[in-house]
């Protein structure tokens, strides 16, 4: 019974997530209301709030788990460095920590993509919200490398790889040039990182 009740749960909050998500992709943040996304989901306004404290956290609604991934990943890297430890949730796919590789990026997910980050990029809100996010990673990953100073560059080095991805899709460019920018910019990015907590 239990298993049954907490399906449903992540059921019904899968769907106000997924609703409330093609809501900002047609009408902007601003100008969508948690009684939108409930009238959408079929809910009450109430029951959004008891899965999303704010209407910002349905539109960050991956990052905890994009902050646990890139946690996890330095807490298991062995014997490795904590910035080779994190290089692939960075590098490998157009969204951070994200199960989709480049390779399987087509041109209707890098369109919805697009939409999304001029959500985003449109909105103060959203914006501030961006940075308070990016923020708040420093702890948990300074946790598991042990490094404040780590944790500190790291995030800078997440900071520098969304602004390249995002003006990449608001420059309306296509997935293998951002790709190659990214390469070259993160991938520097990291390398130095590596060089100086060798």
């Amino acid at each position: 019974m239990e298993n049954l009740r907490r399906r449903k749960r992540a059921a019904t909050r899968q769907r106000i997530s997924d609703n409330a998500t093609r809501l900002f992709e047609r009408r902007g943040f601003d100008h969508v209301t948690l009684a939108d996304v409930a009238a959408a989901s079929e809910v009450s306004v109430k029951t959004v709030t008891n899965y999303f404290g704010a209407k910002e956290d349905l539109f960050f609604d991956a990052e905890p788990a994009v902050r646990d991934a890139l946690a996890l990943a330095v807490t298991r890297r062995a014997d490795r460095s904590c910035t080779a430890a994190l290089r692939p949730l960075v590098m490998s796919g157009p969204i951070l920590a994200g199960p989709c590789p480049w390779r399987e990026v087509d041109e209707t997910m890098w369109t919805a993509m697009r939409t999304f980050a001029a959500c985003e990029h449109e909105s103060p809100t959203l914006s501030t919200r961006r940075a308070a996010i990016l923020q708040s990673w420093l702890l948990p990953l300074a946790e598991a490398s042990g490094s404040p100073s780590w944790a500190g560059a790291v995030t800078g080095v997440l900071a520098l790889r969304h602004l390249t991805v995002q003006d990449g899709l608001l420059s309306g460019h296509a997935v293998a040039g951002v790709r190659r920018r990214l390469n070259a910019t993160v991938g520097a990015a990291l390398d130095a990182l590596e060089r100086g907590f060798a």
